[in-house]
């Protein structure tokens, strides 16, 4: 579950790492005997005892960290937690951060989770774990002191958003298998679909909670809910994408310098990773190609998310409602070295269908929404991709697509979604029925909650 690791990962692909140097490239002299020179001077004359692997690693660590926020070196433990994001399984609390001006973050909460039982809010700042500080550690290293065992507990001190006085929760771990997709019909004969990040098995959930909806009772109009959705496994968001558009429908492209990096991803079985997504995709119900769509976004639904809710705006397949997204249209590579770490690296942009670039700016919804509202002396405010340090810029942008990308969202719980208040949600009911009165829509919202189900309650 990779939202409660790091920052999200578009893409993990595997690719190899050149074996030889690239004679197109000309190194700067000058400057690899100034490195070479630190480095023999450290290991002769540091008071201490220098580890010469440790020195390289944290060379190469330094030097990708210098690029942008998603370029990074991995070593075994971070390949693992990889592994377990591709797995859909961990052992922890349920919380992601991210990292900003020195602070860790809580990013997504996963809920009904342990850290979401305990109270813990997107937007919460942690200052230390079993009462050790963070200071100097990254968002991976944060993440693993609060995996372990299960049945084991972690301490989490967290300065809550607002004036208010440190708190530390004891929190116990617990293995998280998490379905990606919950259903929730409402009155009108709509339904509620909610994906909460994409997974290896978020296509085939979808799949089983369309044929749900299918039947005598077919819906009538379906409400995709991304928001608080950080992204995920590319495939499985174009597999997503291939539910709602036909078949052949661009989803996105990508530019960069290698020449795989440059493409345009369909509709088709071949960019759908795993057997199992194929498989279910050929079980796909036809209503779900024209049943009507709106789709929730918030500030915190990132890169795969993004990139969904764009290739339906562009498609014109369904209304965008909400506020506008995170805004990574980046796409990683892993390049595996020799001795069990990776390079993981920034390979490409990501566009909508009609050209639209997502990096630093996101998805503007067609009907916004302010779900949230900030109020003085609430900090309560999350950030987005172009507040990252090193962020990888627009490669152009207006100037008030630049004021536009700066202001902070406010931090929405997910709790809200679905209910009684769920202003979002009443304004994209809307746009399914046009004529009916604000507060109908919302009645029904809120009369549906009990048909709240799993799809794998069947």
């Amino acid at each position: 579950m990779k939202r409660w690791i790091s920052s999200a990962v578009l893409s993990a692909c595997a690719a190899t790492l050149p074996c030889h140097a690239d004679e197109s490239l000309t190194l700067p002299k000058e400057e690899f005997e100034q490195m070479l020179g630190s480095y023999q001077l450290v290991l002769k004359d540091y008071v201490g005892t220098a580890d010469s692997k440790k020195l390289l690693t944290e060379a190469i660590r330094g030097m990708l960290s210098s690029l942008d926020p998603h370029s990074r070196y991995l070593d075994k433990d971070d390949l693992e937690d990889l592994e377990r994001i591709h797995s859909g399984a961990y052992v922890g609390i349920g919380v992601g951060v991210e990292m900003l001006n020195g602070q860790v973050l809580v990013r997504d909460v996963a809920e009904n989770g342990p850290a979401d039982k305990a109270g813990i809010r997107a937007g919460d700042s942690i200052v230390a774990i079993d009462g050790a500080p963070l200071f100097g550690l990254r968002d991976n290293q944060i993440a693993r002191r609060m995996h372990g065992e299960p049945g084991t507990s972690v301490e989490v001190t967290l300065a809550k958003r607002g004036n208010t006085p440190l708190r530390t929760l004891s929190i116990p771990r617990i293995t998280m298998h998490e379905n990606t997709v919950t259903v929730q019909r409402l009155e009108g004969n709509i339904a509620r679909i909610r994906i909460t990040e994409f997974g290896g098995g978020t296509a085939a959930e979808l799949v089983a909670a369309l044929r749900q909806l299918d039947g005598p009772r077919r819906v009538e109009g379906i409400v995709l809910d991304l928001r608080n959705n950080p992204g995920g496994l590319l495939p499985a968001a174009v597999a997503v994408a291939g539910a709602f558009l036909p078949q052949g429908a661009v989803v996105f492209s990508s530019t960069g310098r290698l020449p795989e990096s440059n493409s345009k991803v369909t509709v088709s079985p071949r960019f759908f990773g795993t057997p199992d997504t194929k498989v279910a995709y050929d079980q796909l119900p036809a209503f779900a190609q024209t049943v009507p769509l709106a789709v929730l976004v918030n500030g915190s639904s990132a890169s795969a998310a993004e990139l969904l809710a764009g290739a339906i705006q562009d498609h014109g397949r369904g209304k965008i409602v909400g506020a506008r997204t995170y805004g990574k249209g980046s796409i990683q590579a892993v390049f595996p070295l020799s001795d069990e770490s990776a390079i993981k690296l920034t390979i490409a942009r990501y566009f909508t269908p009609n050209g639209r670039e997502v990096q630093a700016q996101g998805i503007e919804p067609d009907v916004e929404v302010a779900q949230a509202e900030h109020k003085d002396g609430d900090d309560n405010l999350l950030f987005r991709e172009a507040d990252m340090a090193n962020h990888l810029p627009a490669s152009s942008v207006s100037a008030d697509a630049e004021t536009r990308a700066s202001e902070r969202p406010v931090a929405e719980d997910s709790k809200v979604f679905g209910s009684a208040s769920d202003r979002a949600l009443q304004a994209a009911l809307a746009q399914l029925h046009p004529a009916a009165p604000s507060g109908q829509a919302l009645g029904s919202v809120w009369r549906g909650i009990s048909a709240l189900f799993r799809t794998n309650d069947s």
